[in-house]
């Protein structure tokens, strides 16, 4: 029979051994939580460190790609392998060869597609051919192929029909072939007898067209000769008229400035100024005229008396050069006296070629001695011209009432007959006469239009070169 134990007796008892199992359990757990949370913490940072590696290679919206449901660790089947299987069998599928990369694929591609872009087909359709993608450009060139090949399939079958259409018109045309030439030979023989009976009518016709046509054209001819005819004497009564006129306005213009009178050369006969300073003795003179009056350096005037004026043949007393241009005056040096007058303030100065307000027109026609050798020279017109535009005029190469000097030299020489030849053929005869014959009629036309004539010594005169020989003026109004 068990006894039981005194209460407050000694030893150990189950609740101690249970106390202590219990202590060495939470120990035993404690020390495993421990090891186990500090082998998890460097299982998560192995982790992200794994996750961050797969990263690199797949994303985690990737991982359903099948390659990735296919992939095995350990059996070779990793995804890495199973894409380069994938890019290979791309590869073989676009070009043939299985190691072509893409860079390698894109050359291809791009050098198949520019030799089909450039090719004269696909240039004439106006369309570029589809260059997106591999399977686009199959398409492109398939469709481009399609349409081709039915087109093509049209035209043989058009040109199966055209022969078909051909036979068939041949055949019709053997059977009407003998109609046609038995028409046509009947026909032929109409159209000779036709031909033959137009062409005598035609003649007829011909002959009939011809005489009106002549006997028009005379009467054309005859107009045509009197319509110009009376334009011709129209034009010349035209000219005629407005060269009177602008003569008539030219000498109402004078009137205003002078009075008119009967003395022969009145209009060359006026003073162009007068010397307002002179001295006995002295070389040099002053003028009234300068710069407003558009004087040139060398301009000469001839000198004349203030009381006698300008007289008929223009033979003056001395002959001025201007050396010096004021604004109101001049000064001038005398470089000849043709008489012993003294030259004084107050006498006439003038010049036919000069105008202060205008530029005076001049028609130069004749022959001239330059020399005074009594033979016409051959430039005596040019040398004429050539003071006349050095000192201020304009030369007229037509005679107009718009001329205001006609500077008229000799006649040309008498036409004479060779007694070898006919008048008519007579050619150095009839060129002379011709000369000579408008010579004549100029100097008609100038005594018409009134134009003062100044001859080869009073135009000398008016210069005030009296006496000296009108080449020696020419060299003079040459000189600059």
């Amino acid at each position: 029979m068990a006894v039981a134990r005194a209460q407050g007796q000694g030893g150990i008892t189950a609740i101690h051994i249970w106390l202590i199992v219990f202590v060495a359990l939470w120990l035993t757990s404690t020390v495993l939580l421990v090891i186990l949370y500090l082998d998890q913490e460097k299982l998560a940072k192995d982790d992200t460190a794994i996750k961050d590696e797969i990263a690199k290679v797949i994303g985690s919206a990737d991982k359903q790609l099948p390659e990735w449901t296919s992939a095995r660790p350990g059996s070779g089947s990793t995804m890495v392998a199973l894409i380069e299987a994938q890019r290979a069998d791309t590869a073989e599928l676009a070009s043939g060869a299985r190691d072509n990369r893409i860079a390698a694929l894109r050359e291809s591609f791009d050098a198949a597609t520019s030799a089909m872009q450039a090719d004269r087909f696909i240039q004439q359709s106006g369309t570029p051919l589809v260059t997106t993608s591999y399977a686009d450009a199959l398409d492109d060139v398939y469709r481009r192929f399609r349409a081709a090949s039915e087109a093509l399939e049209q035209a043989e079958q058009g040109s199966k029909d055209m022969a078909a259409e051909t036979e068939r018109l041949r055949g019709m045309q053997a059977g009407q072939k003998d109609e046609y030439a038995a028409q046509a030979e009947a026909l032929r023989a109409e159209v000779e007898k036709l031909r033959g009976e137009y062409e005598a009518s035609q003649q007829e016709h011909e002959d009939k067209v011809a005489s009106f046509e002549k006997q028009i054209e005379d009467i054309q001819q005859n107009c045509t000769d009197d319509i110009q005819a009376q334009r011709t004497l129209t034009a010349e009564v035209r000219d005629e008229y407005d060269d009177l006129y602008a003569r008539f306005e030219q000498l109402k213009a004078k009137l205003g400035q002078s009075q008119v009178s009967p003395i022969r050369l009145a209009t060359a006969r006026i003073g162009d100024g007068e010397i307002v300073t002179a001295k006995p003795g002295d070389k040099v003179v002053y003028i009234n005229l300068g710069k407003r009056d558009h004087l040139t350096l060398g301009l000469e005037f001839a000198v004349y008396d203030a009381l006698a004026g300008i007289p008929e043949d223009g033979r003056a007393k001395a002959r001025i050069e201007v050396v010096s241009i004021a604004d109101q005056s001049a000064e001038c040096r005398i470089i000849e006296k043709m008489t012993n007058d003294l030259v004084m303030a107050g006498d006439i100065i003038a010049n036919p070629i000069y105008d202060r307000t205008r530029t005076l027109k001049f028609f130069v026609m004749g022959e001239f001695d330059m020399n005074g050798d009594g033979k016409d020279d051959s430039d005596g017109p040019e040398r004429i011209e050539t003071i006349i535009e050095k000192w201020g005029g304009e030369i007229e190469q037509r005679l107009t009432a718009r001329v205001d000097f006609v500077v008229l030299g000799g006649p040309p020489p008498t036409p004479k007959r060779s007694l070898e030849y006919d008048e008519s053929d007579d050619r150095q005869y009839l060129a002379q006469k011709q000369i000579h014959d408008r010579y004549e009629q100029l100097k008609a036309n100038v005594r018409s239009l009134a134009v003062p004539v100044l001859t080869q010594s009073v135009f000398m005169n008016f210069l005030g070169q009296t006496g000296t020989q009108l080449s020696e003026v020419a060299d003079m109004a040459a000189t600059p």
